[in-house]
Parts: C-alpha cells; structure tokens; sequence
C-alpha cells in the first residue's frame, strides 16, 4: 500500500515474493534449456582439407592459395580506392574554403543590382561594416543598399523603434524576424509537434519583397539582390523566409556558408547567399569577440568571454543566470559551471567547457540583449547627404515606415528588465580584397590522386622539426639517466666538497663492459 506522506511508494517487497519471482525465472530457462536439447543443436562443421588420398592434392592446395591471395589484393584494392576517395574529399574540401576566401564582398557586390546589409537588431552599429558600403557606394552602376534589422524578437520595443528611427535618417532600414525552417519539429507522446526555435511567421517579408518589386518595375529588367552581413546576422534565414522553403543551410555555428548561392524567390528577383564578412584584426576586442569566425578555437575563447561579460551590466547577468556576485571572469565561468553541473572528479569546475556554452550562447539566436541607440547620429564619414538621397531615391519611404510600425507592433519582444545591457563598440571594420593576406604556397600533389597517407619513414624524412624536437627530447632523456646513475653508484654522496662532483660519471659510462681474459681478478 502506498504511503500518504511518500512521494513515491517503496520498490522493497517481501522475501516470499522475492523467492517466488527467482523460482518462476529459474524454470523458465530450464524450460528454454530443455527445449533446445529436444530440438539438437547445430554445431558448427570445421572444414576437413583436403585429404592425402585425394587426386591432384597439391594443384587444389596450389589453387586455394592463389584465391586466397586473390581476396587479399581485393580487399587491399578496396582499401586504397577508400583512401582515395577520402583524399578526393579532403581536397574538395580544401577547394571550398579556398573559394569561399576567394570570393570577397566585392564578388558579391559586382554581381547584384541591389544589396541587403543584414544587421542584427542587437548590435546595429556593430554589424555594419564601413568598408563594404563604400566599395557599394564607388562601384557605380545606380546601386542601392538596405538595411535589414533581424532578430528584432530579441530586444525591447523600445530599444528597436528608437534604432530603428536612427537607421533611417541614413539608409532605408528594413524590420525583419526570419522564420525558422528545416530539422526542427519534434513529437512528443500525447502531444502536438513543438518547435525548438522562436515561433512565428517571417515579419517583414512582405515589406521587403514590395520594395525589391518597385525596384525592379523601375529598372526593366530581372534583378540579383546580393545579401551581405557578418558571420551570423541570419543571412541565409532571410533567403529561406522569403523563399518559403529551406533553400539555405543554417545553424548557430559560424561560418556555415562558404561560396556564393543563387536562389531564385521568383521570375524576377535572384537572390544571393554569400559567405560572412571577415573581421579586420584592427578592430576592439568586443567587435572581434562576437564578429571573428577565429574565436571558435579555444585558445581565443576566454578572452573573447572576458571582453563580453566586462562590456556587460553585471547585475542583470547575476540575475540572468540567477548566479552571486564575483569579481571577474574566471569567477563568472566558474558559478556558471557549477550553476549547470559542469564538474570534474573532485569537485574541479569545467572552465572551457562554460566559456564555450556561453559564448555560444550570445552569438546565438536566443540570447536577449539590447545597445543603446545614440540620441543624435551623425553621417558616417563615409556618407554624405546627396549619396543618402540616392539611396531613398525611387523607394516609397512612407510605405516602408507604415509596415515597419506594423511589424513592431506584431512582434513579441522581450521586456526591458529582462534583457541585458550591452555597451556598443561602434562600426566594424571589414577586410575587403586589397586587404586579404597572402595566401601560403600550396603542397605540391603527388603523382597519384588521393596519395595523402604517408608512411613512417617518409613522416620522419618530410618532418625536420619534429626530428629536431625529438633529438633535443632525447639528450634531456641522457642527461637525466646520467643523474640516475650517479645517485645510484654513490647513494648519499652526490656531491664532494666545495660542490664539485666525487665521481666522473661519463667515464663510467664510456668504459667497455667486456671481459678482459688478459687480466686476473682477486
């Protein structure tokens, strides 16, 4: 009988029970056991050779041989052929990144009519890159640019009205939340299917796609729309929102677009998935820890989490991760791995693994956190008021700002008390393709495709400085094999007075350990 003050009822039961269960098994494997001695067991039949009394014994043995042989050139075959193809992979792999480097914002730019500088409504300012709309603005050929404000669902409303009124007095801004498509739906028992991520239809599509419709009645013509932004802003989201459909692969992790994708919305409109712009090394330490793809590496990961949480609030991170006080960043990460059972043996917290999972989390697409936008902006130096004009020229502004305030109104954002405090960094600066590095001669190829696994000998013969760093290794060892061996010869008399050592322990080591027969010993 359960108990009225438990929570749940006790799984002990009575030893009459007990051995009453262990009975009922025991006889059912006997049972299983006897059934199977009914039926006989099939034993496994061992192949007898051939016998000696068999005509042409040895030309069947001969035979056996060479297929057995035959089968392991086969399979060795089959080896080398995955080898290569795994090779094969590798350097299309290799390619791939090759062009996605090669394939600057200058690519992208010459290719479109029209751009879309995608901006996360987070951090307007630090989103946009100066040098990228220059090169627009000097490229010619009457083309515009738009601002697109995504992730608008993850700042106040009033924090996104005021940037949204700021953005505008420079360039036609666009107030956007993408749609979530692909592998995202799960079922669970006696329930409808949930969604993972935010919930909602794409705002500001409509928007966006009349725009880009005017433009293009204005030019004649069937139009490229490139889009453009930095790692992560939700570039490739935009595409499938407007494309209604997963057209674009996208992820919370960095750098997933490596090379130009066009997609087609419709008859007229093309549009362009580009990879993310790339961080100049110039810029602060806040703009590379959210902006550099580079950070994704461990050893840049506490730094960029330590510039993050001191251009925070610090106590509205306290009560966003419901953590105490702490001094610093290492204290931070620490009640953080606690807070989320990131332990070791011992009680040791996880440091790196609570860096990575919040870092992860504010370059993702649920963190909310809100910069505050100026009281009055001035033009960038980059733009003046006559190219402004031209970039509202031919737009319907009046439309534009009457959706922008329906899609404010629509959307669902968080509070301001429950958001974060960011301090801006201002613009980021972008590396455009006078400013790309020279790339490092590649390897030479071998003569035979898919050649990449090398044995080891050609390892040690190819690798001089790992041959260097296992000679030095090497004499450490000696040397310390040396001091081994004096402190057994003479234990407790290492070292004879004034410091100097009572014993050569290099001759004793040179000396030859053969037996003299020429010499007597007593």
């Amino acid at each position: 009988m359960k108990r009225p003050k438990l929570r749940k009822a006790s799984k002990r039961m009575t030893c009459h029970k007990r051995f009453k269960i262990q009975k009922k098994v025991r006889e059912h494997y006997r049972k299983i056991r006897k059934e199977a001695k009914k039926r006989g067991r099939k034993k496994l039949k061992k192949d007898p050779g051939v016998p000696n009394s068999a005509p042409f014994k040895e030309a069947l043995l001969r035979e056996a041989e060479k297929r057995k042989q035959q089968l392991e050139e086969l399979k060795q075959q089959q080896k080398l052929k995955k080898h290569k193809e795994q090779g094969q992979k590798r350097k299309h792999d290799e390619n791939d990144v090759a062009s996605s480097k090669a394939q600057t914002p200058k690519t992208v730019i010459e290719a479109s009519d029209i751009l879309l500088e995608v901006l996360d409504a987070r951090d307007p300012l630090g989103c946009r890159c100066p040098q990228v709309e220059q090169i627009i603005m000097q490229s010619g050929g009457n083309k515009k640019i738009l601002l697109v404000l995504n992730k608008t669902d993850l700042v106040p409303k009033e924090n996104l009205d005021k940037w949204v009124h700021c953005l505008n007095k420079e360039l036609p801004t666009v107030v956007f939340r993408a749609s979530s498509f692909g592998k995202e739906k799960i079922r669970m028992p006696g329930k409808k299917k949930l969604y993972l991520s935010r919930r909602g239809t794409c705002l500001g599509g409509k928007s966006l796609l009349t725009l880009l419709s005017d433009f293009c009645k204005t030019q004649n013509k069937t139009i490229r729309v490139g889009v453009i932004g930095f790692p992560n802003v939700g570039k490739s989201s935009i595409i499938n929102s407007l494309k209604q459909a997963y057209a674009c692969q996208t992820g919370p992790a960095m750098g997933l677009t490596r090379y130009i994708k066009n997609i087609n919305i419709d008859k007229n409109i093309t549009m362009l998935d580009s990879p993310g712009i790339i961080a100049s090394p110039s810029n602060s330490a806040i703009a590379l820890a959210l902006r550099s793809l580079t950070n994704t590496e461990e050893s840049g990961l506490l730094d960029s989490v330590t510039t993050i949480v001191e251009h925070c609030n610090k106590q509205q991170l306290m009560l966003r991760y419901n953590i105490s006080s702490y001094r610093d960043s290492q204290e931070f990460l620490t009640l953080i791995a606690q807070k989320r059972g990131m332990m070791r043996k011992g009680g040791l917290p996880k440091v790196k693994e609570a860096a990575k999972w919040f870092w992860s989390q504010w370059t993702g697409p649920k963190m909310s956190y809100y910069c505050e936008a100026p009281p009055s902006l001035t033009l960038s130096s980059h733009l003046t008021e006559s190219i402004v004009g031209d970039m509202q020229q031919g737009l319907n502004l009046e439309e534009l700002e009457k959706n922008n305030m329906t899609a404010i109104k629509a959307i669902r954002s968080p509070r301001l008390s429950s958001s974060i405090l960011f301090q801006c960094s201002g613009l980021t600066n972008g590396i455009t393709e006078k400013d790309l590095p020279e790339e490092l001669p590649e390897r030479e190829e071998n003569e035979e495709d898919g050649d990449d696994f090398l044995d080891e000998d050609e390892v040690e013969d190819s690798d001089d400085e790992n041959v260097d760093e296992i000679s030095r290794l090497g004499t450490k060892r000696l040397k310390a094999e040396e001091v081994l061996l004096e402190e057994e010869l003479l234990p407790g008399k290492k070292f004879g007075a004034g410091g100097e050592k009572s014993l050569n322990v290099d001759k004793i080591i040179e000396e030859d350990d053969t037996y003299d027969f020429n010499t007597d010993y007593v």
